[in-house]
């Protein structure tokens, strides 16, 4: 699983080849309503992350070896979390 923000997980399920996003800490609003909110980086590591998982889940579901993961550094997340 790949963290985003801080409070968001993405990963793929074994069986089915679907993409799973987890939220670890969902706040409601007043509506009652859970929103997410990203800065803009966060929302670009997401948007690619989501591509990357699903690229991977259609190659298992075909039985198409995996390529390896791309050439981008560690989960950013766990990196910025550290320094802190």
């Amino acid at each position: 699983m790949d963290k985003v923000a801080g409070f968001l997980e993405v990963g793929r399920t074994d069986v089915t080849h679907e993409v799973v996003m987890r939220n670890l800490s969902p706040k409601l609003d007043a509506h009652g309503t859970a929103r997410i909110v990203f800065s803009l980086r966060h929302a670009r590591y997401l948007a690619n992350l989501l591509i990357e998982h699903a690229t991977y889940a259609e190659a298992e579901a075909v039985g198409v070896p995996q390529m390896p993961r791309s050439n981008r550094p560690g989960n950013r997340d766990e990196r910025t979390s550290r320094s802190k």
